[in-house]
């Protein structure tokens, strides 16, 4: 039976929704000290265990009761190129989360070591309310309130901080494994101050955007086909929208470039066309993708009457920026709400890995 979110001192997490990253910082600190002050082989192996849950909690935003019923024998993939754990019913059916790099060779650490527990299938195996009160009283270690350790602050704070990376709200729907995107932005929900700082430091940025600013999607390759002297690569987004690149042949050998690699692909905005419509365009772009306005920015109130930028936003969240000119925006006779294409070349695509 699923577990429902922490709601044992409700009023406390009204007002500390999630954890800051000094905060997560510090808190994670005070786990790291108590555990390494530990000197009974017993205290030693507990905390131990108790540390990995919330390195867990921490990176992957899951429930307490999903990270307990984890058995590492059958739902922790470690030795891969991409270390993941799996999180559902008796791992059939779940879904798989990405684990940062720390946090998969702690736990391959504790694994080696089976003396933490009867078992590896084992090695989460407590009780719900001792693991609860254990990070109560870190929190309480490290000078923040107690309620700022709850599992459930730590699933909030992880979705947020994925939220605040500009990770689109399906994608995150997806790996904390609510039914619906309405979930999740409940769940992620801002207090007034928040939302007007965050508007604030978004309208600076906005202030000082650059024509070079680019557009990002985050995937894994998904196909190579090698030429004589260059190669096409396909990336999967996690969006699951398709970006097609051409590289060098040299590349693909010296970045290791292969299905499964996880990539980033940028495009700089002065690269993105936009074609009024919902019709797909024809066009000889390899990337294609329907899309709807959502800003259209204009330099008119500095000067500049030439160049306009028009942010379209995809169907699973992402935004492309494309500068134009203002003329294009006329002819376009785009608006805000308008459906749109937004297409580029393959050989405007830049790939980064690692």
């Amino acid at each position: 039976m699923t577990m429902p979110e922490d709601s044992s001192s409700a009023p406390a997490l009204a007002e500390a929704r999630s954890l800051d990253e000094a905060q997560v910082a510090a808190l994670e600190q005070s786990f790291r000290s108590w555990m390494d002050a530990s000197r009974r082989k017993a205290d030693q192996a507990s905390r131990r265990r108790l540390w990995l849950i919330f390195l867990l909690l921490r990176s992957t935003g899951a429930r307490l009761g999903e990270v307990l019923g984890l058995d590492p024998t059958r739902d922790l993939d470690l030795d891969s190129e991409r270390p993941t754990a799996r999180f559902g019913r008796n791992g059939q059916d779940g879904r798989e989360v990405p684990l940062p790099a720390d946090v998969a060779q702690a736990l391959r650490e504790a694994l080696a070591d089976l003396g933490l527990a009867p078992g590896a299938a084992r090695l989460f195996d407590m009780d719900q309310g001792h693991v609860r009160r254990k990070f109560y009283e870190r929190a309480e270690a490290a000078g923040l309130p107690r309620e700022l350790a709850s599992p459930s602050v730590l699933r909030r704070s992880r979705a947020r901080q994925l939220m605040r990376q500009d990770v689109p709200l399906p994608v995150v729907q997806r790996l904390l494994g609510h039914s619906s995107a309405d979930l999740t932005a409940a769940f992620s929900d801002y207090s007034d101050i928040e939302a007007s700082d965050i508007v604030e430091a978004y309208l600076k940025r906005e202030e000082h955007r650059k024509t070079s600013a680019r557009n990002r999607f985050f995937g894994a390759v998904s196909k190579v086909v090698e030429g004589p002297v260059v190669a096409s690569v396909e990336i999967t987004s996690l969006g699951g929208f398709k970006v097609t690149s051409v590289v060098t042949r040299e590349s693909v050998d010296r970045l290791g470039i292969k299905p499964g690699v996880l990539a980033t692909a940028d495009i700089k905005a002065p690269w993105v066309q936009i074609s009024a419509g919902e019709d797909e365009p024809r066009s000889s772009a390899a990337n294609r993708y329907p899309a709807t306005v959502r800003r259209i920015l204009t330099g008119e109130a500095q000067g500049d009457q030439v160049a306009a930028e028009v942010v379209a936003q995809l169907s699973d969240g992402t935004m492309l920026a494309a500068v134009i000119t203002h003329e294009s925006v006329r002819r376009l006779n785009l608006a805000v709400g308008d459906p749109v294409w937004a297409s580029f070349g393959a050989f405007s695509v830049i790939l980064n890995f690692g």
